[in-house]
């Protein structure tokens, strides 16, 4: 039966399913069917396989905007009547890789003007009942010294 599942879920694909949603619905049947083993329902779980070893990712590589791409966007809003006053924090965006919660969440003793580093080891995040908390970043690797450059700095 288990080999009856992992032979139907390349052709989801060949039918023009993309990878992400078979991945994604194999990540809601999966656990299901886990319960269900667990439960002594059925005694093996026909979605506990690898898809590497029965899909092929056909996902292309994300690209993040060009250079040129950047400068067509941060020329607009710096010359815009509107958003020509978020120039800057756009410009920091950028050019530092900061995420958006990130970046609220910086404070003046996160900044080290002498050796121009920003520190980053918490975000500002939004709750659902709209209270705005200031919480540790997600992961360890989100923790981290970001340099700046001389215009970040300026």
């Amino acid at each position: 039966m288990i080999e009856k599942f992992r032979k139907m879920i390349p052709c989801l694909q060949n039918s023009g399913k993309s990878y992400s949603s078979i991945h994604t619905i194999r990540g809601v049947l999966r656990p299901a069917f886990q319960m269900a083993v667990d439960d002594e329902v059925i005694r093996l779980n026909p979605f506990d396989f690898q898809m590497a070893s029965v899909l092929i990712d056909d996902r292309g590589r994300r690209e993040a905007i060009s250079k040129k791409e950047m400068e067509k966007f941060l020329k607009f809003v710096h010359d815009d009547n509107c958003y020509y006053k978020y120039y800057e924090a756009f410009y920091i965006l950028f050019h530092t890789g900061l995420r958006i919660s990130e970046f609220c969440g910086l404070t003046v003793k996160d900044l080290d003007m002498e050796k121009q580093i920003l520190n980053v080891d918490h975000q500002l995040q939004r709750r659902g009942d709209s209270r705005y908390v200031i919480e540790t970043t997600k992961t360890n690797a989100g923790t981290r010294r970001i340099p700046m450059t001389g215009d970040v700095y300026a």
